[in-house]
């Protein structure tokens, strides 16, 4: 059960908290094609970021439906991890249910994007995980290329946002 409690306590944290604001999209002008009804945006302040460290980004979302939209899921809307070629995380979704909203117009969600692995065993390196660093610390990713990508904790309403490119340095390099 402390198992369950800490992960979604580590789960919670990095997805952060939700911000709103009730401004409406504008049309794109220049064009007649209508607004699509719910788009998705995920801005980084960084493209580089160090092994081990985090980045504050934000999810943008664009419903442009008129109403809320209202899903089941738990804690956050959102969640960015760092992905690459050879490094696919695993994001879990607590097993809680609440219903989820996104208001009408432009709404702002605070993430964290984890320069580190999402996970780590406890004792040892075992199963694909990596040794849990003291603390019980997730390790740092390698150093290399990245893409950023938005994973939704509710049922998909909108098109998932292009992957955002990441560089991953070692901490040495950025001193």
């Amino acid at each position: 059960m402390r198992r369950n409690v800490a992960l979604l306590a580590f789960l919670l944290a990095v997805t952060g908290c939700a911000g709103h604001s009730a401004a409406r999209p504008a049309a794109n002008p220049g064009t007649t094609a209508p607004a699509a009804p719910v788009s998705i945006q995920l801005i980084l302040p960084s493209r580089t970021v160090m092994a081990g460290s985090r980045l504050a980004a934000h999810v943008v979302v664009h419903n442009n439906t008129g109403h809320a939209i209202r899903r089941p899921g738990c804690g956050a809307l959102f969640t960015v991890a760092l992905a690459s070629s050879s490094y696919h995380p695993v994001v879990a979704t607590p097993s809680c249910l609440q219903i989820l909203t996104i208001p009408a117009g432009t709404s702002r969600y605070r993430v964290q994007v984890l320069a580190s692995y999402l996970a780590c065993s406890m004792r040892h390196a075992s199963g694909g995980l990596k040794a849990c660093l003291p603390g019980l610390k997730a390790p740092p990713l390698p150093s290399g290329n990245y893409y950023a990508k938005l994973f939704f904790q509710v049922r998909q309403f909108a098109p998932a946002p292009p992957l955002v490119p990441v560089l991953v340095m070692p901490a040495a390099r950025l001193r």
